[in-house]
C-alpha cells in the first residue's frame, strides 16, 4: 500500500510501525522538499538508527529482561524497570520491521514477559484479571496501561505468531470490558475494591486496542465495544474541539495522539462520519494551538490556562503521527505542515554528540537519547520518550516520500505561508 491509495477500514492498523499502515520503508534517496523543510531523509534515518541501535540497548537490563525506568544524567544512574516497558517495545518492533534485527524483537518479547510477571494482575481468583498496575500507585490498575499492554501483545503476536501473546491480549481485554461496564472507568483501586471514573480517560488507546483485537480475531464483538467507547468519548468533547481528559478539566499532551487516531480508525471500521468529525476537530484544535516552537503545553485547563510551563517532548512526535493520519484522510496540507513543525521541535530534544550547547554532552550515555522534559526539568531520558520520536521519524519519511510531488509542494507551501 502507498499513500496514493485511499484508506479503508481493512488497511489501517495500530500505529506501532509504518508497516502497520501498509507503508514501505522510505526509498534510499533524499528529497529536495524534505531538505527544504529541514527534515532531510538521511539525517532522520541516521538519528533514528543511532537511537535504536546505540542508545536504546543501553536502557535495557539484560539480567532482568526489561527497560530501565529512565537514565538520570545528573547521577549517571538508571532507575528500576517500570511502566516504561509498555510502550518502549513499540520502538523495538518498528525497528525490527525496518532492520530485521532479531535482537530488537527479542528485547520487546522479554519486556512483555517482565510486565506479565511484575505489573499485570494474573491471579485466577481476581475479578480484574489482566489489568496493569501503575508503578507509583501500586494499588491501582489503569485502563490506559492495560490498553497499551493489549497492543504490545498483539504486536508481538503478529510478528512471532506465538499464541501466548494473543492469549495475554484477550485476557487483558476483559479488564477493558469491566472498565466499560463500570462507566468507562479510568482505573480500579485494589485497596478500596471499586472502579474510579476520575483519572486519565484515555479512550483512544482503548479504541485502538479493541479494533486491533477485531483485526486479529475477526470477532465483531470487539468492534461493538470500540464503538461504545467512541460514543462515550463524543460526550466528553468540548465545544472548542478539545478533550480535557484528566478529571474532565485538564488537557494533557500525553493523551492526545491516541484520541485522534482512535476516532479516525473507528470511522474507518464503521463508516460513521461522527467519529471522523470528532477526531478531526481535535486535530484542528492542535493546529490552532501549536506554539511557535512546534510544541504544545504539557497540560492546560479547559479555560485555556497552561498548568505548567514545561512540555513533554515525546508527546509531540506522537501527535505528529496522528496529524499525518489526519492528512492521509483529508489531503489538507495544514495537518502535515503542523507535523513538520512538531518534528523540527523533536530534533532539538535529541542529544547529538558534539552539540556545543548540550547539557551533560560529555556523558556518552546521553548520546542519541532524547530529553524527557523541555526545558530540562530533571535531566532524565527514558525509552518511553524515544519510542515516539523515532517512530515519528519513520512514519514521516515513509508517508511523505510516498506522496506525489504536488502534495509535497502543498505541504511546503503551507509551512512557508502560515508560519
Amino acid at each position: 500500500m502507498t499513500a496514493l491509495q485511499p484508506l479503508t477500514g481493512e488497511m489501517i492498523h495500530a500505529a506501532i510501525s509504518p508497516k502497520d499502515w501498509g507503508l514501505s520503508p522510505a526509498p534510499a534517496k533524499d528529497s529536495a522538499v524534505l531538505a527544504r523543510l529541514r527534515l532531510p531523509r538521511d539525517e532522520l534515518e541516521m538519528r533514528a538508527k543511532n537511537n535504536s541501535c546505540e542508545w536504546l540497548p543501553r536502557q535495557f537490563n539484560e539480567e532482568m529482561g526489561a527497560f530501565h525506568g529512565y537514565y538520570d544524567a545528573r547521577t549517571r544512574t538508571l532507575a528500576a524497570p517500570q511502566n516504561v516497558n509498555l510502550i518502549a517495545p513499540f520502538q523495538c518492533l518498528a525497528a525490527f520491521d525496518r532492520y530485521g534485527d532479531e535482537k530488537l524483537l527479542n528485547m520487546a518479547r522479554r519486556a512483555a514477559d517482565w510486565l506479565e510477571a511484575n505489573l499485570v494482575e494474573t491471579h485466577p481468583m481476581s475479578l480484574v484479571l489482566g489489568g496493569v498496575l501503575d508503578n507509583i500507585k501500586r494499588d491501582q490498575l489503569w485502563t490506559k496501561y492495560t490498553a497499551d499492554y493489549v497492543l504490545l501483545n498483539l504486536g508481538l503476536w503478529s510478528r512471532l505468531n506465538q499464541e501466548v501473546f494473543l492469549a495475554r491480549a484477550a485476557q487483558s481485554s476483559r479488564f477493558l470490558l469491566q472498565a466499560q461496564n463500570h462507566g468507562f472507568a479510568a482505573k480500579y483501586d485494589h485497596w478500596q475494591e471499586h472502579w474510579i471514573p476520575q483519572g486519565w480517560q484515555s479512550f483512544g488507546r482503548v479504541i485502538e486496542a479493541l479494533i486491533a483485537l477485531r483485526e486479529a480475531t475477526g470477532d465483531q464483538i470487539w468492534l461493538e465495544r470500540a464503538q461504545a467507547w467512541g460514543s462515550n468519548a463524543l460526550k466528553l468533547q468540548a465545544e472548542n474541539g478539545c478533550f480535557y481528559l484528566i478529571n474532565d478539566t485538564y488537557y494533557s499532551s500525553d493523551i492526545a495522539a491516541d484520541e485522534i487516531r482512535g476516532l479516525i480508525r473507528l470511522h474507518l471500521r464503521t463508516g460513521s462520519e461522527r467519529f471522523l468529525k470528532s477526531g478531526l476537530r481535535f486535530a484542528d484544535w492542535h493546529v490552532l494551538r501549536q506554539m511557535p516552537s512546534g510544541a504544545w503545553p504539557l497540560s492546560e485547563d479547559r479555560w485555556g490556562v497552561p498548568v505548567t510551563d514545561y512540555r513533554g517532548p515525546g508527546d509531540m512526535p506522537n501527535i505528529a503521527i496522528a496529524l499525518l493520519l489526519a492528512h492521509w484522510m483529508t489531503s489538507d496540507a495544514k495537518y502535515a505542515a503542523t507535523a513538520v513543525r512538531t518534528l523540527r521541535y523533536s530534533l532539538s530534544q535529541q542529544q547529538v554528540p558534539g552539540r556545543q550547547d548540550a547539557s551533560y554532552g560529555d556523558d556518552p550515555n546521553t548520546h542519541w537519547g532524547f530529553w524527557s522534559w523541555d526545558p530540562p526539568y530533571d535531566y532524565t531520558m527514558s525509552a518511553d520518550q524515544s519510542t515516539h520520536h523515532v517512530r515519528a521519524y519513520w512514519f514521516f519519511l515513509d508517508y511523505m516520500l510516498a506522496l506525489p510531488d504536488e502534495k509535497l509542494a502543498e505541504v511546503e507551501q503551507e509551512v512557508g505561508v502560515t508560519k
